[in-house]
This record gives structure tokens, C-alpha cells and sequence, in this order.
């Protein structure tokens, strides 16, 4: 059956991150003061910046495709055709997905949801309800680093204490979130009506780990996000700066999850903003905070999209082939 054409929605969903982006770098680049952005980039220790970049680049992808791995074995597993759920399956994937994430942290999820409900001959929306579990158990896992970062560095919020009391409240509503989802769809109680919720397609991957398996997920994605965290935390290094760890662990939670809105292209625009208020705090050197931020925040985008093009690069033309098969199913 041929696929229908976009609507004029579909369409504006597709232009609004470049849109976006757009604007948000209009509004980046007149407010940036290049001579002295130009002079933070030319003093940086490059040597040092791509030390760091290039192997943290390769491990998190390698990691993440032994967590995404992990979570279609725990979920998926049990369902459908017996396999694909290995890293050496599923890494290739996730490099293709590199170029989709340039776009949209989201479309990238539902692109490799797409390919994983074909391999394991599952529904779509099972299988985007288990890629949807690594990003609630992100949103989980930095929200426990914020509120962490909170205590190290009680002053972040400054002059904002309404912002700090409203950080703390999503907090709340996360964990709560958290406790619910496991005291009602992975608990052993079997009322028919929460049967009919824990088989519906989006919510059976949620309902199929068990509470300590959902712990071993949490831990797995606290390690990688510990791993963003280290990554800048030593890049910022690289351009002079002096970075604590308290504001480090408050600051990276808030500019990921605005970097995953579909309001930008990777992030672009809206995070280097971002950056100039939570990372100003690093510079003590005299230099203009804003113009070392605004040198960081570039090298540091444009390094992070080439270094993922480079991953994605080998296999992309496997998975694309992959996208154009017709299953054997549908023949």
C-alpha cells in the first residue's frame, strides 16, 4: 500500500526545526561578538579538545548500543521473530540514526523504532513504547543529576528561586511518575482492567520489566549521561575554563533536554543561548565569558554533528537499503 502524501502539517513539522533553527542562530550570531569568539577559538588547545571528542564520540555510541541492546532483549525479547537484539545489530542502526538526530533527537527514535518492529516482527507502536523507555529513563536519570547538582551548587538559581521551586516540583512529578509505573504496570497484581492497560502495544514493553530490571536500565543510562558529563566537563577544559561540578550537574540535564526539543537542527541555537548563562561562571581568566561560551558552544556542535556523520557514514547505506525492502511478511 503506497504511503499518503504529507499534509501541510506533516510539512510544517518537517520545516519547524529548520525554522527554528534558523532564527535561533540569526539571533546567535548578532548577538556574538566574532573578533573576540575568533580570538577564544584560536587560543583553545584544539589537540586536547579532539583528545577528548573523538574517543568519548565512539564510546557513547558504543555504549548506547549496548543499552539500546539490552532494552530490546529485556522487552522485546520474548516477542515476535527470536534475535536481532545483539550490539553488532543494532550499533549499525544507531550510527544510521546519527543522520535522523540531526534533525530531531524524537525522529530518530521512531526511525530506528520503524527498523526494529521489522526485524522482530512486533507492532510499531510496541516497538516505539520500548525506544520510548530509554528516553523516560533519561528523563528519569537526569533529573536525578539536576536535583544532585541542586545540592552541590545551592546558588545556580540565583535571583530565579521560582525557577529552582519549579525544577524541584517536575522533579517530584518524575519520580512519582516512576514509582507509579512500577507499582502499577510491572507489579504482580492482576485486576482485569490493568491487564487490558499492560497489553497495549505502547505500554507492553514497560509492563514487561521487572522492577530490578528496570533499575539495571536506570544505572545504564546514569553511566552514559555521567559520560556527557565527564566529556564537557573536560572539553570545556580545552578553551580555558574552569568548570564545577555542581553547576555542571544542574546545567547539562536542562541544555539536553532543550537540545532534544523540535525547535532546532542538533541542538543549534537554542543550547549555545543556553550555554552563555550556565557556563559563565567558568571563566575567571578576564576574558569576555560570553565570547569563550559562544567559541566553546560552536567547536563543540559543529565537532559533535561531524564526528556523528563519520559514525553514521558506513552504515548508512545498509540501513537505507534495509528502509526500501519489502518484509517477507508483506509478500
Amino acid at each position: 500500500m503506497p504511503n499518503p502524501s504529507p499534509t501541510a502539517k506533516d510539512r510544517v513539522r518537517t520545516l519547524l526545526p529548520f525554522v527554528g533553527a534558523a532564527i535561533l542562530i540569526a539571533v546567535f550570531a548578532a548577538t556574538t561578538n566574532w573578533t573576540k569568539t575568533l580570538a577564544a577559538m584560536r587560543s583553545a588547545d584544539i589537540v586536547q579538545f579532539l583528545a577528548v571528542m573523538v574517543p568519548s564520540t565512539l564510546l557513547v555510541w558504543a555504549y548506547d548500543s549496548l543499552c539500546l541492546a539490552w532494552l530490546v532483549r529485556q522487552t522485546l525479547g520474548h516477542r515476535g521473530q527470536p534475535g536481532g537484539d545483539s550490539v553488532r545489530a543494532l550499533a549499525p542502526l544507531k550510527a544510521a540514526s546519527y543522520l535522523l538526530n540531526m534533525l530531531n533527537y524524537h525522529a530518530a527514535a521512531l526511525g530506528m523504532a520503524f527498523l526494529v518492529s521489522r526485524r522482530k516482527q512486533v507492532p510499531f507502536l510496541e516497538a516505539a513504547g520500548a525506544l520510548a523507555l530509554l528516553s523516560y529513563m533519561d528523563i528519569i536519570a537526569v533529573t536525578a543529576m539536576a536535583m544532585c547538582g541542586i545540592w552541590l551548587a545551592p546558588d545556580f538559581f540565583g535571583p530565579y528561586p521560582a525557577l529552582q521551586a519549579w525544577l524541584k516540583s517536575m522533579a517530584l512529578l518524575v519520580f512519582s511518575g516512576a514509582l507509579t509505573s512500577v507499582l502499577v504496570l510491572q507489579s504482580g497484581w492482576r485486576q482485569p482492567w490493568l491487564e487490558r492497560l499492560r497489553n497495549l502495544p505502547p505500554l507492553r514493553p514497560l509492563a514487561a520489566l521487572r522492577p530490578s530490571r528496570m533499575l539495571v536500565g536506570l544505572g545504564l543510562r546514569a553511566v552514559l549521561i555521567g559520560i556527557y558529563t565527564l566529556t564537557v566537563w573536560l572539553l570545556v577544559q580545552a578553551f580555558g575554563m574552569t568548570p564545577t561540578w555542581g553547576r555542571l550537574l544542574v546545567a547539562m540535564p536542562i541544555i539536553t533536554v532543550v537540545g532534544t526539543l523540535p525547535i532546532s537542527v542538533s541542538g543549534v541555537g537554542s543550547t549555545q543561548v543556553l550555554m552563555r548563562s550556565f557556563y559563565g561562571p567558568f571563566v575567571h581568566d578576564g576574558r569576555d565569558p560570553a565570547a569563550v561560551i559562544d567559541a566553546f558552544s560552536t567547536v563543540y556542535i559543529v565537532a559533535g554533528i561531524a564526528a556523528r556523520l563519520v559514525i553514521a557514514a558506513p552504515f548508512f547505506r545498509r540501513i537505507s537499503a534495509e528502509l526500501r525492502t519489502k518484509p517477507a511478511s508483506d509478500g
